[in-house]
């Protein structure tokens, strides 16, 4: 008796062998390390811009206490500020926001005249003509005074100020670019505007918090968060692209 066609055994021709895929070429493997130095020279960037805002923040604390010269507290070579006399040219007060500044106008013996704010009870006490006593350091006037009336000028290096705040922005910049390398749709101009905006936020934090001069390991901690916030919402950002 034979089977039935359908019914004998046939030879099923073994699958084809499954190709192993090609190594990655030299350029793809270029390109999965390019990560590593962008963001090696993004984390580089910050670094040198923290070390800059501390060098700022160490300059202005130095304008706050600095010695004047021929007391006690000055020691020989150290820094020291002079003592100068100045005399009130003119005085008026400005509004600020629900509030009054208070503007003296003073002569110096070895600059022109320039404003000053200082307290009401300073203002109160002044008028033209007054002579007042000046302590200037590398001929910045750092304190006004008059029989117990203080008044301190915010000493800022600007262009310190924005250096470091350039490089700590180029330093998101760049770890950004590093996470989304091979992001192609991310245009380079939301990489920049994240750096641009991380210093921004780098130069209204720092004027709040330099002239502030609370500890320096305090300052630097605050800082280290706001920088990785910034870093988290570009990040958060570029995801919504």
């Amino acid at each position: 008796m034979t089977m039935p066609e359908d019914s004998v055994p046939r030879d099923t021709p073994p699958p084809p062998p499954k190709k192993s895929e090609p190594p990655p070429s030299l350029r793809k493997r270029l390109w999965a390390l390019a990560h590593i130095p962008i963001l090696l020279a993004g984390l580089a960037l910050t670094v040198f811009g923290f070390v800059r805002f501390v060098d700022v923040f160490e300059e202005v604390r130095t304008y706050r206490t600095v010695p004047t010269c021929g007391t006690p507290a000055a020691k020989p070579d150290a820094l020291c500020a002079t003592r100068e006399s100045g005399r009130v040219t003119k005085r008026w007060t400005e509004p600020d926001d629900g509030s009054t500044t208070y503007k003296l106008a003073i002569a110096r013996e070895t600059a022109p005249t320039d404003d000053y704010s200082v307290g009401e009870a300073f203002y109160d006490d002044v008028g033209p003509g007054t002579t007042v006593d000046l302590k200037v350091l590398r001929g910045e006037v750092i304190e006004v005074s008059y029989h117990g009336h203080r008044a301190k000028p915010l000493h800022m290096p600007w262009l310190k100020w924005i250096e470091f705040s350039a490089l700590i922005g180029a330093g998101v910049a760049l770890v950004l670019t590093a996470m989304y390398l091979d992001e192609a749709d991310l245009m380079a101009s939301m990489l920049l505007a994240s750096g641009a905006a991380a210093a921004f936020a780098t130069a209204i934090g720092s004027a709040i918090l330099i002239p502030i001069q609370w500890p320096l390991v305090v300052t630097l901690v605050i800082g280290a968060v706001c920088w990785l916030l910034t870093a988290y919402v570009g990040h958060r950002t570029l995801e919504e692209f």
